[in-house]
C-alpha cells in the first residue's frame, strides 16, 4: 500500500529486513546472564547486522544493518511493547538520508523524512538537527496531507484540508524558534486539524524523530561509522 502524493506514491508497509545466520555472537553488555546484543557475522567474521535489547526485557528494540566497509545503512526500531518495528532509518556511506516512521501507532508508514547528508550532525545523536523536508499522512487515510520544509530553523508546513491530494493555498503553517523546535521533535504539535493519533500512540513522537540511541547499546549507535567490523 502507498500514500498517494503530488511527488509520487510512499510506501505505508513496513518492510523488516531478516538479520539472521548461522554464525551469531551473543554479548550480555549488563550482566544478568542474558544476551543484548546478537551479532550477525559472515564467514570471515565481518558483522553484517545485529539485534539489540535497549532496555532488557527480551525483546528486540533496534536491528542494525551494515554495508561492505562496516558503515550502517539500515535501523529499525521498535519503539512499543509489541515488537513489531515502527520506525526505519536508511543510510549511505554511514550518513543518514531517510526515515520513515509510524506516529499513529496504525502499524503503517504515516509520516517520511528526507535528510541532507551534508548537514552538521548532533554530536551525541550523530543525526542532523532535523530533516530538510517532510511528508505526513495524519489522517491514515493513505493520503499525503502535509507537507513540510526547513529553511534554517524555520519550518514552512503545506497543509490539504479538502483532500485532493495537494497543498491548500490557505492552509500554510510557519513555525520558529521554540514552537518549530517542539514541531520537529513531535510532528503532532504542529498538526492544524488535530486528527491525528495521540503522540503516546506506537512509536513514542519525541523520541522518533531526534531520539538518540544508547552509546552503550552499540558501539555504532552514536557515529554510525563504526559498526560491522570483527
Amino acid at each position: 500500500m502507498a500514500a498517494k502524493t503530488p511527488g509520487g506514491p510512499q510506501a505505508e508497509k513496513y518492510v523488516h529486513e531478516k538479520c539472521a545466520s548461522d554464525h551469531m555472537e551473543s554479548l550480555d553488555t549488563n550482566g544478568d546472564g542474558k544476551a543484548d546484543i546478537q551479532r550477525v557475522l559472515d564467514g570471515s567474521g565481518h558483522e553484517l547486522c545485529r539485534i539489540v535489547d535497549l532496555d532488557h526485557d527480551g525483546k528486540p528494540d533496534m536491528y542494525e544493518f551494515f554495508d561492505g566497509s562496516g558503515a550502517i545503512r539500515r535501523r529499525e526500531f521498535c519503539y512499543d511493547e509489541s515488537g513489531a518495528v515502527n520506525a526505519i532509518e536508511l543510510y549511505q556511506a554511514g550518513k543518514l538520508t531517510q526515515r520513515e516512521y509510524d506516529i499513529g501507532g496504525q502499524r503503517r508508514i504515516d509520516t517520511w523524512d528526507w535528510f541532507d547528508v551534508n548537514a552538521p550532525v548532533d554530536a551525541k545523536t550523530g543525526r542532523p538537527a532535523h530533516p530538510t523536508r517532510r511528508e505526513r499522512d495524519t489522517r491514515g487515510n493513505g493520503r499525503v496531507d502535509q507537507w513540510w520544509s526547513w529553511d534554517g530553523d524555520k519550518i514552512t508546513i503545506a497543509v490539504d484540508r479538502t483532500g485532493d491530494g495537494k497543498p491548500d493555498p490557505d492552509a500554510t503553517i510557519v513555525l520558529a524558534g521554540p514552537a518549530a523546535a517542539a514541531a520537529a521533535a513531535n510532528p503532532d504539535a504542529a498538526n492544524p486539524d488535530n486528527r491525528s493519533a495521540a503522540p503516546d500512540a506506537g512509536a513514542p513522537a519525541a523520541a522518533t524523530p531526534t531520539g538518540s540511541v544508547p552509546a552503550a547499546a552499540s558501539s555504532s549507535s552514536s557515529s554510525g561509522s563504526n559498526g560491522g567490523t570483527p
